[in-house]
């Protein structure tokens, strides 16, 4: 990687960081799930060279572990949209569940509007529905264990979290009906427009990064964050610098300090170099990253 690529305006980045926070999908993988040896380079070269690396994911801890092992990472992960943090083999640093009433007013959503819906118990994903959906899902992130009914559901651990897998055109509907039934008992929010995330009320993105942070004795205001999903905006929000990409959701924009290509398609590169300061990073910046140089 070479240190000469300036380009005209000589901004640096703002902020001299300390650990930088990755969302996995659509963010270190591509929409299909794929990991580039590029980005799995250009993170190692990070962790090398003395940032602290997190990740934050919506995903369960052993489908996070398989990336986590794969950059050699020593640091904790936040998995579950940040409802559980912590090492893999150890008791979690952070744990939020959902409760029973919340657990089953969802499945008598679920059974009364035919939904699709995935149980997060005890880093294992439960449904009662063997649909291909599940099959997806099964495949692209998580296997999916098939319940015999509702009612195994309700006799499980509390879930940390649920998910229920829409059509897109029907996303606002049933986010809505989620929304009505569950008001603030929940955090409800979606990491792509099919993924509806059922979370504790004190879990998300955010929290998770403040744990990690924590664990690392590291400020907020020393930490990147970086992702492309609606889930992942309460990290970005409270992050020191805030990343986000020209492929993710545009509703993060006004939100973040830079918008990057997509990591697979060059934008590792270029994110790996602005944040060890090997290059300039005026000509990304948008207008919200005008509040450091204002100070």
């Amino acid at each position: 990687m070479d240190n000469q690529e300036y380009s005209v305006t000589g901004v640096k980045l703002p902020i001299r960081p300390r650990a930088i926070a990755f969302d996995l999908d659509g963010t270190l993988l591509d929409y299909d799930g794929r990991l580039t040896d590029e980005v799995a380079d250009a993170v190692k070269l990070m962790s090398r060279s003395g940032l602290k690396v997190f990740l934050i994911t919506g995903r369960l801890q052993p489908s996070c572990e398989v990336f986590w092992r794969k950059f050699g990472l020593d640091t904790p992960m936040a998995t579950c949209n940040g409802a559980h943090v912590g090492f893999p083999g150890r008791p979690p640093i952070f744990h939020a569940q959902l409760s029973d009433d919340v657990r089953r007013a969802v499945a008598s959503l679920e059974k009364e509007h035919g939904l699709y819906v995935n149980y997060y118990v005890d880093n294992t994903v439960y449904s009662v529905s063997d649909t291909p959906d599940r099959g997806w899902y099964s495949t692209q992130f998580s296997p999916v264990v098939l319940a015999n009914s509702l009612d195994d559901i309700l006799a499980m651990d509390l879930p940390t979290k649920i998910l229920c897998i829409v059509k897109t055109e029907d996303n606002e509907r049933i986010t809505r009906l989620f929304a009505d039934a569950l008001g603030d008992k929940v955090n409800l929010t979606e990491s792509n427009s099919r993924f509806i995330e059922i979370l504790p009320p004190d879990a998300d993105k955010a929290e998770g990064l403040f744990q990690l942070a924590r664990w690392a004795d590291i400020p907020m205001e020393d930490c990147v964050a970086v992702g492309d999903g609606l889930n992942d905006l309460p990290m970005l929000r409270v992050a020191g610098f805030a990343i986000t990409f020209e492929s993710g959701d545009r509703r993060l924009v006004e939100h973040v300090d830079m918008v990057l290509p997509p990591l697979w398609e060059g934008g590792i590169d270029l994110l790996a170099k602005v944040v060890l300061g090997m290059t300039d990073s005026g000509r990304f910046l948008t207008p919200r990253s005008q509040r450091f140089f204002r100070k």
